[in-house]
């Protein structure tokens, strides 16, 4: 007997024994639409994350829908998702916006990802082998290779070569951490113009060393150096944003 037999069979005895067949195929497409609400979920939270959307914005349900060829329905439920974990903010009259952020806030979530993800490419070193050497060495090699007016696609590599590090760790908990502060200061990665940021592949190389060689100490030193040069760039563009025109 195959294991699709195996599966129909049990769907029938499932249905003959006191089941209904309208609410087994209810139960499956119950399944179905989990799957898509969290396809969604990760979707826009990745999104989140390397600056796909920029502070302040306005998060319209119709159009994320149309853009991600979905329904309202698995939309609604991940923006409630993403209020809840404050990477999205719901205003009085219920619209939904991406939050801005001031120095000081941006400031104090540095510090704490400088102790979170120093501590994860300490413990990468241990862990990342050779394939994930290599896939760093290839998304450093992109990075490399982008033009100007690329700032979207630098974000998205950015954030693909530091979340390779941080789930070589092996600690589950250290990455929801971080992931947390990701969503929170993603949105102001939109705002940093391509010139500054094709900088950051240096320090991405000192990152790649240090891990090849499994030297932990070198690990976090080069890691607290990308966030420090990286965040200095988003602090000096902030200053010149609140700086009145003209």
């Amino acid at each position: 007997m195959t294991i699709r037999q195996i599966g129909e069979e049990g769907a029938v005895r499932l249905i003959s024994k006191g089941g209904d067949k309208t609410n087994f195929e209810n139960s499956i497409r119950a399944v179905e639409r989990e799957t898509l609400n969290d396809r969604v979920y990760r979707e826009l939270r990745t999104m989140i994350m390397s600056g796909g959307f920029v502070p302040g914005a306005e998060m319209k349900l119709r159009t994320l829908a149309q853009s991600l060829h979905v329904s309202l329905m698995p939309v609604r439920d991940a923006i409630g998702r993403l209020v809840v974990e404050r990477a999205l903010k719901m205003l009085p009259n219920h619209r939904v916006i991406v939050p801005e952020i001031t120095i000081d806030e941006f400031l104090e979530i540095r510090r704490v990802r400088i102790l979170l993800e120093g501590e994860a490419a300490a413990l990468a070193c241990a862990h990342i082998g050779t394939d994930g050497i290599a896939e760093l060495k290839r998304l450093h090699e992109k990075i490399k290779s982008l033009g100007t007016n690329k700032q979207r696609q630098f974000w998205a590599l950015n954030q693909e070569f530091h979340f390779t590090i941080y789930e070589a760790a092996k600690s589950p908990l250290l990455l929801s951490m971080i992931e947390s502060l990701w969503l929170q200061i993603g949105p102001v990665f939109n705002q940093i113009p391509i010139n500054l940021t094709s900088e950051g592949a240096r320090g991405h190389q000192r990152i790649i060393t240090a891990l090849s060689s499994g030297d932990a100490k070198a690990a976090r030193a080069a890691l607290t150096e990308d966030l420090m040069k990286g965040g200095d760039r988003v602090i000096a563009t902030l200053i010149q944003d609140k700086q009145p025109a003209g």
